[in-house]
């Protein structure tokens, strides 16, 4: 009957080939009681020789790592990089999606709500951009109103200070001589030939004798004499000048008129002469007298 041995050899009775036998110097080591250990035709290793491990093969390199104890730090570690990796890998795939085909890849519901919502912002835009257009337009619109107004009441002001003697005016007109050797000018004279200037268009008329001058406002008046003639709280005396300014041919003709101011100065013995001029300056200046009753109306 065939004998299995221990390291899977296997020998038959009476047959001596197939039995692995020490060397002859292993022999004669071995003891004497060595036959107790073969009885039943078992053979069996010495105590001091190790036992080969059957089945278990040794690997080197990544297979064997892998292969071996997975409860070691390294093998912890290996998991972790090689998971930190695989994430990385995934959030750059993610981001590379959702960057350069968010739309290719959008539904088209989701397309038409982005494009319902652009159309709002751009209307919502366009409004706006209205609003402050017209909120543009109307400050240029207030502004040049206001400016408007600023300078009609500015040319207001200016006429209605030249017109009460406040300010110094200058521009065409006539020089009216008045020569009275008698002397015969009575004050009517003089006040006619004041007011056919003012209705002749006269912007501002100023009377002078040889030492000062008077200028004349809405309520001069004229007393005295002839020879002295007083003329606004002022004393005159002969020969008199007056100057005005106004259109210089319509001046002129103002004081020719058949039965007027002429003729007047002339039944008193005196002489008239009218120089009509591009420039007369009227410097004289009349200082506003307080009002007691009237006020501006605001």
């Amino acid at each position: 009957m065939p004998l299995r041995c221990a390291a899977g050899c296997s020998v038959r009775d009476g047959e001596g080939t197939g039995v692995n036998q020490d060397p002859p110097e292993r022999a004669a080591e071995e003891p004497h009681g060595s036959g107790a250990e073969q009885r039943g035709g078992r053979h069996e290793l010495p105590a001091h020789r190790p036992r080969p491990e059957i089945g278990v093969v040794h690997r080197s390199g990544w297979s064997g790592f892998l292969r071996g104890d997975r409860s070691s730090p390294a093998f912890g570690t290996l998991a972790i990089v090689l998971c930190l990796l695989l994430g990385i890998a995934i959030v750059t795939q993610v981001r590379q999606t959702k960057t350069g085909d968010s739309l290719d890849t959008a539904r088209p519901a989701d397309l038409l709500v982005l494009l319902d919502s652009l159309r709002q912002r751009e209307a919502t835009l366009n409004t706006e951009v209205s609003e402050l257009q017209n909120t543009l337009n109307s400050l240029q619109a207030s502004g040049n109103t206001d400016q408007a107004a600023i300078q009609s009441a500015q040319a207001r002001l200016a006429a209605l200070s030249i017109l009460a003697g406040a300010v110094g005016a200058t521009g065409p007109g006539v020089t009216v001589t008045i020569e009275d050797p008698g002397p015969g000018v009575s004050p009517e004279a003089m006040l006619d030939v004041i007011n056919e200037l003012r209705a002749a268009g006269a912007e501002a008329i100023e009377v002078n004798d040889a030492r000062q001058s008077v200028r004349v406002g809405v309520d001069t008046w004229v007393a005295g004499v002839p020879g002295s003639l007083t003329v606004d709280n002022k004393t005159l005396s002969p020969p008199y000048s007056v100057l005005a300014i106004g259109d210089p041919p319509t001046l002129a003709a103002a004081m020719n008129i058949p039965g007027g101011a002429e003729d007047s100065i002339k039944r008193v013995g005196a002489r008239m002469s009218v120089q009509q001029a591009d420039r007369v300056e009227v410097a004289t200046l009349r200082q506003p007298k307080p009002h007691q009753y009237a006020q501006p109306v605001k």
